[in-house]
């Protein structure tokens, strides 16, 4: 049988393999940490990069929102709308429509519409009924009708006829 001698008062040394596996294991802990701590990082700029781009896509299909106009913007497109509606011409139909023994007594104009309200003075109906073919003539404005019309007598006994006539000019 072998026996080994046994000295119990000195202490036993660890053996040099363990320390050996050990600082190889802290090494290898170290290595791990690292790799993991890189990893993390190019996940996170991977995921950032594609949230960009997710970004940048939906911003391209999004609809533009035109930006609000200026004050200035907005009277300059108000004075179109003015510039484009035929004042002059319509206004010229009238009076040179209007002669005697036919008299204007009040004019009204809707410009949204372009509807043209005439009050008048005529001696008789069909000097009204003339003013208004008159007016149909000139081209500019649509067709006219009387609308209303009012026997009159004034204060010295002469008979006549208040009317009132609507059309509407046309667009140039």
């Amino acid at each position: 049988m072998n026996t080994a001698p046994a000295d119990f008062l000195t202490k036993p040394r660890p053996p040099r393999v363990g320390w050996l596996l050990l600082g190889l294991g802290l090494v290898a802990l170290g290595c791990a940490i690292l790799t993991d701590r890189h990893w993390d990082s190019e996940r996170a700029r991977a995921q950032q990069d594609e949230e960009e781009s997710v970004a940048a896509l939906r911003a391209a299909q999004a609809p533009r929102i035109a930006a609000a106009p200026t004050v200035a913007q907005i009277r300059w497109q108000q004075a179109q709308i003015e510039l484009g509606r035929p004042w002059l011409p319509a206004l010229r139909a009238v009076e040179s429509a209007t002669a005697a023994p036919v008299f204007l007594l009040g004019l009204s104009v809707e410009p949204v519409t372009g509807v043209i309200k005439l009050d008048g003075e005529a001696p008789s109906f069909d000097h009204a009924l003339a003013f208004v073919q008159v007016l149909d003539l000139s081209g500019t404005l649509s067709p006219a009708q009387i609308v209303s019309h009012d026997l009159v007598t004034d204060t010295s006994g002469r008979s006549g006829v208040r009317f009132t006539a609507v059309t509407r000019w046309r667009a140039p």
